[in-house]
């Protein structure tokens, strides 16, 4: 089969599946706050049918960047996932597109929409979250680039698909000093790109976290909160492919394995959400950005030295 179809087949079932766990992490979460919380596992794919049905609202002095924001979100965080080598090899035309800089530019994009939305949007809560996913953009992106540097240097390519070949024949790996160290700093910037661990105040948690998300209603809530789950879904499949690669040769298989591995994943970062500590973002989160930093460059120096 052509390697485009496995690139959308990848989005569609992560689409189809993302509410499950959603409903899932809820149900988890309501429990470890020992409160009542969503009935069942499917109350995500209720509420989406229920946002459907409502009419769209847009603010009079919004202009067509807050009214497009929601279709070119998606479609950015769609691109993002589907650049994953997944369910498709390094010897596919879609692998020729699986690059770190292509992961990163999109991302970039994804994150410039969001900002931009969230200002033109016209409400000043709306765009301090957009300006907060811009400050978070500072602090992780260094931690994120020099990580991927070190990986980079160690396979000479850029290339995803043959990034995660390296990694799986044993070319390079976590028996490599500098590797494994980058993997540490690289799972924190992949925590944090995933939204999970709340960095803010509390009582301000959905103005400051969602953005122009809390100013959007039907059906353009439910359009950029998909695009926002698909990059969720992309970061951590960054992560898979580069430091936890399956040895799947069949797509429909690795995909499988992809979703359970994500599902655990976020599970784990539910657990982490209810019992971790709440970080202020120029603070506490300024510290734990700074500690991500040296253990990237810790990485960066043990590859220097040859260690």
């Amino acid at each position: 089969m052509s390697s485009l179809f496995f690139m959308i087949l990848q989005v569609v079932v992560i689409i189809l599946v993302a509410p499950f766990f959603d409903g899932v992490a809820r149900v988890l979460r309501a429990r470890l706050q020992s409160r009542r919380g969503a009935p069942d596992f499917f109350q995500t794919y209720r509420d989406i049918i229920k946002y459907f049905k409502r009419s769209r609202t847009v603010p009079h002095c919004s202009h067509w960047v807050f009214r497009y924001g929601p279709y070119t979100l998606f479609g950015a965080g769609a691109a993002l996932l589907a650049v994953m080598p997944i369910s498709y090899g390094s010897h596919t035309l879609a692998a020729s597109c699986s690059d770190v800089f292509v992961v990163l530019y999109i991302a970039a994009m994804l994150r410039f929409i969001f900002g931009a939305a969230s200002i033109d949007s016209g409400n000043p809560f709306a765009g301090v979250g957009g300006s907060r996913e811009q400050m978070l953009a500072v602090f992780v992106e260094p931690v994120m680039m020099t990580s991927l540097l070190v990986v980079m240097l160690l396979a000479h390519t850029s290339n995803l698909g043959e990034i995660q070949e390296m990694v799986r024949s044993g070319v390079i790996g976590y028996q490599i000093p500098a590797f494994a160290v980058a993997s540490i700093s690289f799972l924190w910037a992949m925590y944090v790109e995933s939204g999970r661990n709340p960095y803010d105040l509390a009582e301000a948690e959905q103005e400051l976290q969602e953005g122009v998300l809390s100013e959007y209603c039907g059906a353009d809530f439910s359009i950029a909160h998909a695009g926002l789950i698909l990059k969720q879904f992309a970061m951590i499949g960054m992560f898979l492919t580069i430091f936890e690669p399956w040895s799947f040769e069949n797509p429909f298989l690795a995909l499988i394995v992809f979703v359970l591995k994500a599902g655990i994943f976020l599970y784990s970062c539910c657990f982490i959400d209810n019992f971790g500590p709440r970080h202020k973002l120029l603070t506490s989160f300024r510290s734990n950005a700074i500690a991500a930093l040296g253990v990237s460059f810790v990485a960066l120096v043990l590859y220097v030295v040859g260690a």
